[in-house]
């Protein structure tokens, strides 16, 4: 009987221990059992996402604005009056064009020369045109902004201008969204450059030359009052009539009467400053001098506009002379101010 209840002491520890190994093999493999390690990791998970997004939102508060990188636009509105005192022998639109508007653009200069880029804006013939000018350009200078690879280029002479003498370069460009043709010329005379140009669908037939003439306008001659050469053919002055140029102004010299001369001079002396002398002079032909005693000065300033602000009768029947160089330039001096005492203007 005892060897039996030892039997059955050992059956029941045995089965006691079972139970134990079995408890904490299930508590290894319990959930519960892993929870707050699990707990802990989640709300490492959280604390670094709020940092995330805190990080980001600083971020972006730090973050500096973008600024704008679209230039100004360098072309301003101005009247037709404003672009004829910034270039003389100015154009005009066709008599049966559209105008637009005129617009100038400014450029970097301290003595006024050059001046600034004139633009026309204009409709004629169901086609749109832009016409620019610069007076004080130089003869190379790309005053029309354009860039193509012309298919098309030829010389031509104007009619109109320079007296039916004036040289230009006729371009067409050819390309699969529609056709381009520009006209350029220059102003030897007095140091203009001149484009005009044209884009449409098709322009095959199209004569840009022919629109360029009629964009001549005597009116705007520097010297379109002086009187009729043809009166004055005999006038030894005749042969020395044209213009003259320096950096900083010129001087235009044409015949009048049997041995008379009419003499204008322009000179800049800043962008918004420049005067003007009108004088009416004899010619002595022995020593090629033309003498005068009635010059008129006007001082005129240009507001920020490049209207007219101010025009000053600096002096009437001021004295000089200007003398005729055997290599052809001229020398003009003016005894009241002198500033252009043994400077050569040449045509």
């Amino acid at each position: 009987m005892k060897r039996n209840n030892r039997i059955v002491a050992m059956i029941m520890a045995g089965l006691m221990t079972g139970a134990l190994m079995t408890g904490c093999g299930n508590q290894a493999e319990d959930p519960a059992a892993t929870q707050p390690e699990t707990t802990q990791e989640t709300e490492t998970t959280e604390a670094e996402t709020e940092a995330v997004e805190e990080t980001g939102t600083e971020a972006e508060a730090e973050e500096p604005k973008e600024e704008s990188t679209q230039l100004a636009n360098p072309w301003r509105e101005c009247t037709a009056e404003e672009a004829k005192e910034a270039c003389p022998r100015l154009f005009k639109a066709p008599d049966d064009a559209m105008v637009n508007g005129w617009t100038m653009m400014d450029v970097d200069s301290e003595d006024g020369i050059p001046g600034p880029i004139v633009q026309l804006d204009f409709r004629s013939e169901g086609k749109s045109f832009t016409a620019r000018a610069q007076y004080g350009a130089g003869e190379n200078d790309n005053i029309d902004g354009m860039n193509y690879d012309w298919t098309v280029s030829d010389e031509v002479t104007l009619a109109n201008w320079g007296e039916g003498n004036m040289k230009g370069v006729y371009n067409r460009y050819v390309g699969d969204s529609g056709m381009v043709d520009l006209l350029t010329w220059y102003d030897y005379e007095i140091g203009i450059a001149y484009s005009v140009s044209v884009e449409a669908d098709d322009l095959d037939g199209f004569d840009l030359e022919a629109i360029a003439e009629q964009m001549y306008d005597a009116s705007n001659e520097p010297l379109a009052d002086a009187p009729d050469e043809e009166a004055a053919a005999d006038n030894p002055v005749a042969a020395y009539a044209g213009q003259y140029y320096i950096g900083k102004g010129n001087l235009s010299i044409s015949p009048e009467g049997a041995d008379g001369a009419l003499i204008q001079v322009w000179w800049g002396s800043s962008a918004a400053e420049h005067s003007e002398w009108v004088m009416h002079g004899t010619f002595d032909e022995s020593t090629k001098t033309i003498t005068y005693s009635d010059c008129e000065k006007h001082d005129i300033t240009l507001n920020e506009n490049s209207e007219v602000e101010k025009d000053e009768t600096a002096y009437t029947n001021g004295t000089g002379s200007v003398k005729i160089n055997d290599n052809g330039s001229v020398i003009w001096i003016d005894d009241q101010d002198h500033i252009a005492d043994d400077l050569e203007m040449t045509k």
